[in-house]
């Protein structure tokens, strides 16, 4: 992240906003604190200055619309603030708000030459409620008028639906269990030392001797490429397409495939009826012979099972941990390992799932958005010729999704 020193205080830049031409940047400083600075570009050298200033200097002019900047940008600071201190919004989310902060600007501030009202700043109170995490006292409120609810229409139905609930997540679990043990699953020994030289030159953006890697040489050099048996699987439901391993989560399991991406929303592996469903590839994809985007998408069950612990990828002690940045996938013709290249969170969207690209400049493209969306920077080349492996879940009731990309890296023929 930018770092800039401004009256001695040390700012990280969030990212930028324009306003009617006029840009400016999102900052935090130390305490985490969020504000904006003016941006202006004068003679190669970027100068960051206080909205203030600028309107000091031009207030003879009654300049309305600079005002309403202020009002705007001033809302928005405060607002978003309050929610972070208050725990209502993910502060490694910033970056994702300011950015659809811009497209929400252009929309609802396109003509700021006229006053504007409380009731207009009131609009971005709303275009931040898609990113809240309800408070504690909005959920028991929330939980306790579900509660009278379910009591009126009948406690017995509530009951029910509790058991079966339960009652899924354990035979779930069961089918894990038993598919985990019924399953041959042989690890061996993924890479050569050239092969660790290559992965570590493409991870750090300066060459640099590879003694200067003793911590992520070793890891990498004791890291295990994944081959599974199969043919047990196979027998037991021919949409077996693959398996899949994210260390440090709960992701361990057969991936399934259908002529749809609907089926098994609410189909087990043994295409019972079940809520909890399975972990899936899209329609789309083709594991033999990969596309550009290989999607594969699981519920984000409280429990924990199917996608259920993908989230643990967002804590910064998962994604700085280099054992936790490989995912391995077994396929019936190959076996695979995928380097992490971005995660981060995003209200539903298609784009991020987009499987084929018109050209490779509309790729590279693709590339650039997706790993500057990411919480945090793997420093990991990546470019046209990649394949990319995407996992998607829910992260809340509020369309909110958990998203991982990674890069092959590694594939050996079976």
């Amino acid at each position: 992240m930018q770092e800039y020193i401004y009256n001695n205080e040390v700012y990280k830049i969030i990212d930028a906003v324009s306003i009617q031409g006029l840009d400016f940047v999102i900052v935090k400083n130390s305490s985490n604190i969020l504000s904006y600075m003016k941006l202006t570009h004068l003679n190669s050298r970027t100068v960051f200055t206080p909205l203030d200033k600028l309107i000091e200097v031009l207030k003879d002019y009654n300049n309305e619309k600079i005002f309403n900047i202020k009002k705007i940008l001033d809302y928005f600071i405060t607002s978003i603030n309050k929610l972070i201190k208050k725990n209502r919004i993910n502060e490694y989310n910033t970056k994702v708000i300011v950015r659809d902060f811009q497209i929400f600007i252009k929309d609802n501030y396109s003509i700021i030459y006229n006053k504007i009202s409380m009731k207009e700043l009131k609009k971005i109170d709303i275009f931040l409620n898609r990113y809240k995490h309800k408070s504690f006292i909005s959920k028991f409120c929330n939980i306790y008028g579900l509660i009278l609810l379910i009591s009126i229409i009948g406690v017995g139905l509530f009951t029910n639906n509790l058991i079966n609930w339960i009652s899924e997540g354990k035979e779930t679990k069961n089918i894990v269990k038993d598919l985990i043990v019924d399953t041959q699953i042989e690890e061996k020994e993924a890479f050569d030392k050239e092969e660790i030289t290559e992965i570590l030159d493409d991870t750090n953006e300066e060459e640099t001797d590879i003694d200067k890697y003793s911590y992520d040489y070793w890891t990498y050099s004791n890291m295990t490429i994944m081959s599974v048996d199969f043919s047990e699987l196979l027998n037991q439901n021919p949409d077996t397409v693959g398996w899949i391993y994210v260390n440090n989560t709960k992701i361990n399991y057969p991936v399934v495939q259908s002529g749809d991406n609907s089926y098994y929303l609410n189909h087990s592996f043994k295409k019972t009826y079940s809520e909890s469903g399975w972990i899936f590839a899209d329609f789309r994809s083709n594991l033999n012979n990969l596309e550009k985007n290989t999607v594969l998408y699981g519920h984000g069950r409280i429990d924990y099972t199917m996608f259920g612990s993908l989230d643990e990828t967002l804590k910064n002690s998962w994604y700085t941990n280099p054992e936790n940045q490989i995912i391995k996938l077994s396929t019936p013709s190959k076996n695979m390992l995928w380097q992490v290249i971005s995660v981060y969170t995003i209200p539903s969207e298609s784009y991020y799932l987009t499987h084929t690209f018109e050209n490779d400049e509309s790729y590279q493209n693709f590339l650039n958005i997706i790993t500057s969306r990411s919480i945090y920077n793997f420093n990991v080349g990546v470019d046209a010729s990649d394949h990319i492996l995407t996992l998607s879940t829910c992260l809340d009731n509020n369309g909110n999704r958990v998203v991982l990309h990674a890069k092959l890296i590694k594939t050996e023929d079976r």
